[in-house]
């Protein structure tokens, strides 16, 4: 591949990676005013990926998709695609009840340093003590924005479901990079990853008898917009970003999703913010753009490393 055709690969995942987290940064938008009106957060889930699948579902038919898949696609697509993105939806939404859905959204996006634990721990991937300095980053960002002097801990139950969030996220970025998942056209694998998550959805609605009709017109539109938009396109463009520039990148390029997050809870929802909260937001994302450096200098030593063998 040519220098000319590789920029413009990686210009075309990066806009994929970026689409993709101010999409999901829209998800307290939509989401938010539905549980306010008493639905629960699984029966919401339920109805993004219901709306979600019908729609995508229909596009895809007009393409002609395939949608053929082998054993292994099924397998890896049941236990990574719906467990970790269905329920990193559930635990993310179910925040909002407990933390402001910016200060939420901004912990849950410390899952790139999860990344590359997760990346040393099970494909040996050297650890960098950048990613120590990251982590310490981190955790101290979470500190600041979960922490108050006068008011103590926000929600240690709201802190553990972010926690959760992160770790089934980042368990489903790398999932479809390094399963057979990527195996699968990036549409089609939209489409069942999502079909996937509406089915544990529906399951954790009827055991605990939250399934409830949608209760308002207002609610119905809220509910479709986040199918298209925090469904259908950030899936499908995150899906595209990590077939095109790799999982660790794309989870790395993705800072617009808490600062949109974070914005709309200013804007909308009337969320203070204060210098420990800014100053938490910047921590963390500082730590983000230290494991994209170690992983842009690590990248040009295995590219100079396969020159030289060459």
């Amino acid at each position: 591949m040519s220098a000319n055709k590789t920029k413009n690969v990686m210009i075309r995942g990066i806009i994929y990676a970026f689409i993709s987290s101010i999409t999901f940064g829209l998800l307290p938008l939509f989401s938010i005013p539905v549980k306010a009106q008493g639905m629960s957060s699984e029966a919401l889930m339920f109805y993004r990926f219901l709306f979600s699948t019908i729609i995508y579902g229909i596009y895809l038919l007009f393409r002609k998709a395939n949608f053929k898949l082998s054993k292994r696609n099924i397998r890896d697509i049941i236990l990574i695609g719906g467990a970790g993105y269905g329920l990193t939806g559930l635990t993310l939404v179910s925040s909002y009840d407990y933390i402001p859905s910016g200060i939420g959204t901004t912990i849950g996006f410390q899952f790139p340093v999860m990344i590359s634990i997760f990346m040393w721990l099970f494909y040996k991937e050297k650890l960098q003590k950048t990613i120590y300095v990251s982590l310490a980053l981190s955790l101290l960002g979470v500190f600041l924005l979960s922490y108050s002097p006068n008011h103590g801990l926000v929600s240690g139950y709201g802190i553990f479901l972010l926690t959760i969030t992160n770790l089934m996220y980042s368990m489903y970025i790398i999932g479809v990079n390094k399963s057979s998942m990527r195996e699968v056209d990036s549409s089609v694998l939209t489409f069942y990853v999502i079909t996937v998550s509406m089915i544990l959805c529906l399951g954790l609605s009827l055991v605990r008898g939250t399934l409830t009709p949608i209760p308002s017109l207002m609610a119905g539109c809220d509910i479709l917009f986040m199918a298209v938009f925090s469904t259908i396109i950030a899936n499908l463009t995150l899906i595209l970003a990590i077939k095109t520039i790799g999982s660790t990148i794309t989870a790395l390029l993705s800072p617009l999703e808490p600062v949109t997050a974070i914005i709309i809870g200013i804007i909308v929802f009337n969320e203070n913010i204060n210098i420990q909260i800014v100053t938490g937001v910047i921590i963390i994302i500082l730590a983000v753009i230290l494991i994209v450096l170690q992983e842009k200098k690590k990248n040009q030593k295995e590219l100079i490393h396969k020159t030289e063998r060459k």
